[in-house]
């Protein structure tokens, strides 16, 4: 009785799995209605970061020396409100594609050192062909030989070295849209309170703005494609 039951439970269980038209099961609908959620904060989130970018681009091109020309322009009656509406735009397309430029230069590095086959060949690459150095060779020949090992790993290091750079100069530039100190003060001052270990005059809730736009739209890719993948890999 115990075994037939098992073999009614466990046929009843098959039969309630979904399967494709090839036969290959289904992937959970939960997993699927998952990345179209992701995939709305992703641009959400998107709309919101694009905001400091149009502010920095606002205040570049404050400081472009037309100040007259573009008081003029202002103070017309219906010529200034159009010019006002292109400067706007002018100050969105700008900061559109400073975000964007910088998005690529941090998605870059992380989706290429994330990549099998790009890392094995590279790994490949620096296993092979390295010259041994020799207490005989003069310190020319050494340096020479340093240099031409570390060629095969020239790719890899400036990812890395791209990597590190571009977030860092991401945070800090919304550090100049999100003060970092209470009641307003540059990144200088947020430093001076760190030596000084002044931590409850630091404005933690703009801290946290500033690193949830640099970092926010890429733990998202990052979280959607690894459920893209999970579902490719039930598929199978």
């Amino acid at each position: 009785m115990g075994l037939g039951g098992n073999k009614s439970s466990s046929s009843k269980s098959d039969n309630t799995r979904t399967y494709n038209y090839n036969g290959t099961q289904k992937p959970p609908f939960m997993l699927q209605i998952l990345i179209w959620v992701i995939t709305g904060i992703i641009i959400s989130i998107i709309l919101a970061n694009i905001k400091p970018y149009e502010i920095i681009a606002a205040r570049y091109f404050r400081g472009i020396t037309y100040s007259d020309l573009t008081n003029f322009l202002s103070s017309l009656w219906v010529i200034g409100g159009i010019f006002s509406l292109f400067m706007r735009f002018i100050n969105f397309g700008f900061g559109t594609l400073l975000w964007a430029g910088i998005q690529i230069l941090e998605l870059i590095p992380s989706e290429l050192l994330g990549h099998e086959k790009f890392l094995d060949k590279n790994i490949q690459k620096a296993g092979r062909n390295q010259y041994a150095s020799s207490n005989n060779d003069s310190w020319e020949v050494k340096l020479a030989k340093k240099l031409r090992n570390s060629c095969s790993t020239e790719v890899l290091r400036f990812l890395i070295i791209l990597g590190v750079c571009v977030y860092v100069v991401d945070f800090f530039l919304c550090l100049t849209v999100f003060p970092p100190v209470k009641g307003g003060g540059d990144v200088w001052k947020l430093l001076d309170i760190v030596q000084y270990q002044q931590f409850s005059k630091i404005d933690w809730e703009n801290i946290i703005r500033a690193v949830t736009t640099v970092g926010a739209v890429q733990f998202l890719l990052k979280l959607r494609k690894i459920i893209v993948q999970i579902i490719r890999d039930l598929r199978d």
